[in-house]
Parts: C-alpha cells; structure tokens; sequence
C-alpha cells in the first residue's frame, strides 16, 4: 500500500518545513505550496489523499483554495490551519467544506491526530459495505444494527452490535475480557468496571425477546464466548 500523500499549503517557509518534516516522520508523503494558486493547481494536479491549508495566504486566500478543492474534488479531506481564532472565522472555514480546524500555535501530536482521523474516516466511508453475520439460524445485519430469527427481530445498541459482532465471528470461542474491552470499547479493562457484563446482560434480554438459538456463555473472570442453546432457543 502506498503511503498517503498530504499537500502542505502555507506560505511560512519555517511552518510549511516543520509540518512537512512531521509529516514525513510519520510515514506521509509532503508536498508544499507557499501561495494560494501554487497549492490550489497542486491540490488539483496531484494524487493528493489530505489537505492543509492556511487561511492567510498570498495571491489566493485560504477560504477560496478550500472552497475550489472541494468544489473540484469532493471527498478530499481538508484541514484548516489559521491563526485566526474567531468563531465567524471558524464557521466560514467549515463553510467552505473543509473537515477540521486547527489554530496557531499548534501541538503537533495534536495535528497528527487528527490527520490520521481524517484518513481513516476517509477509508471507513469507502470501504465495500458488511456482510451480515449469520451462525444458529441469527442473522445480524451491520447497516441496521437489528438481530433477527425467525421469531422476530430486535435493535441492538452501538456497543451491543460491536460485542454480539465480535463473539459471533468466532463462536465457541473464548474472547478475553481484555481483549472485548480494548476492540468494543477501545479502553483497557479494569476489574472494578462493570460496563462488559451490563452489556452482556441486556444482550442476553435481547437475545431472549427473539428467542436466539445462541447462548452466552461467561468463564468467571475470564471471558464471554456463544455457542447454541442445548433448547435451541425455545
């Protein structure tokens, strides 16, 4: 896979050299443009994945290079970087279809991040759609968050979905509590915490409501895992 190429529009030649030896460090592709027409012609002439763009620029202004990029290539993600910190200003950067706003001074683990957020909310929108998850006769459908059986169908919760999703990719096997924590939650897990077996509980209700072949089964202080009810639901 190709590292993602980000294009750097800002005309502080220390600023535009700072973010681009950032970027590099952390496995980017840089171009840099120091005027609004060099970054827009460069926005528009190369196979760009993200853009930042200062609002103060000689030439072109930032508002207008960011208005045109997405005007010209809708979807690409867009950083702006200002140091103007008004409110007005603000709502006329995102008016411009930019997707984030960052002022100066910067913290660069900050700017980081959030380029990374970008491109990865960039990958989720365009990957292929989820299949359903089906096993024991469930079928659990990712566009709708609804778990259905022939006996009915139920809505599950954003965390419910992501834990009964986890444990039906793999059933019978044995999900540690770490493991759940940090994938459905994106958390560590700690023993004091009850979050795991509230949820556990109320998807065991649902499961119930719609009579689900399946069962989940706990090792006390170990894990969750499914498999099918001995009653086969009923």
């Amino acid at each position: 896979m190709r590292p993602k190429t980000l294009l750097v529009i800002e005309d502080d030649q220390t600023i535009a050299e700072l973010l681009a030896y950032n970027l590099r460090h952390a496995g980017y592709e840089v171009l840099c443009a120091h005027d609004g027409h060099a970054g827009l012609t460069a926005a528009l002439s190369y196979d760009i994945d993200l853009a930042i763009v200062d609002l103060m620029l000689p030439e072109l202004d930032g508002l207008s290079v960011s208005s045109e990029i997405a005007r010209q290539k809708p979807g690409l993600p867009i950083i702006i970087l200002t140091a103007r910190t008004a409110r007005e200003d603000m709502l006329a950067g995102f008016a411009t279809g930019a997707d984030d706003y960052v002022t100066k001074p910067f913290d660069l683990d900050e700017l980081l991040a959030r380029v990374a957020a970008r491109l990865r909310r960039v990958e989720s929108d365009s990957a292929a759609p989820e299949a359903p998850v089906a096993f024991g006769g469930l079928m659990l459908d990712p566009d709708t968050h609804t778990l259905t059986t022939s006996s009915g169908e139920v809505y599950l919760k954003p965390r419910e979905y992501g834990l009964l999703e986890m444990l039906m990719s793999q059933p019978g096997h044995l999900f540690r509590r770490e493991e759940i924590m940090h994938r459905v939650w994106q958390q560590q897990y700690t023993q004091s915490s009850r979050t795991l077996d509230v949820h556990v509980r109320h998807l065991r209700m649902k499961l119930e409501q719609v009579a689900a072949p399946i069962g989940i089964q706990n090792l006390r202080g170990v894990g969750y895992r499914i498999a099918l009810r001995e009653d086969g639901g009923r």
